[in-house]
């Protein structure tokens, strides 16, 4: 009897002590990076000839970038050069989508540097942007101050 009492011990302690597999649980890869971030996507580019109170012109080129597909703001690149004037003077900032003007509630108007003294306002006129006043209304219509699309995204 103390034999099989001591061989079932040392089965016991053979099997406790024999190689575990031990339990694997399936690996799940973690990742502390945010989600990629929209790419900037152009708007378009436009240019033309504004009036200038004491030179030939203003020759003007706008570029507008969304911040990503169906986004209604994001940054310009505005290039002006005074006509017999010199050097391009480059300005960059944000710009944002506003509904109405002053004379029609439902014109789509981008503001270049929203809330700062610097704004600039352009009205959409077809595939155009007309150069709005400080506030929003219309240009006189017998002055250049249209900028024509030049490049727009080919979707």
């Amino acid at each position: 009897m103390i034999k099989t009492l001591t061989a079932a011990a040392v089965s016991v302690t053979l099997v406790a002590c024999g190689a575990q597999t031990p339990e694997t649980e399936p690996e799940t890869a973690v990742s502390t990076a945010e989600a990629p971030a929209e790419s900037p996507e152009l708007l378009g580019v436009f240019t033309g000839v504004l009036p200038c109170a004491d030179c030939p012109g203003i020759e003007t080129k706008l570029t507008l970038t969304r911040k990503g597909p169906g986004w209604g703001d994001g940054t310009f690149e505005l290039v002006e050069t005074y006509l017999e004037r010199g050097e391009p003077v480059v300005t960059t900032g944000e710009w944002g989508t506003l509904r109405g003007s002053a004379t029609d509630p439902d014109a789509t108007v981008y503001e270049l540097n929203p809330g700062q003294a610097s704004v600039r306002y352009f009205r959409v006129d077809g595939e155009s942007l007309r150069m709005l006043d400080r506030e929003l209304g219309e240009t006189p219509a017998d002055m250049p101050y249209t900028l024509t699309p030049v490049e727009t995204p080919t979707s």
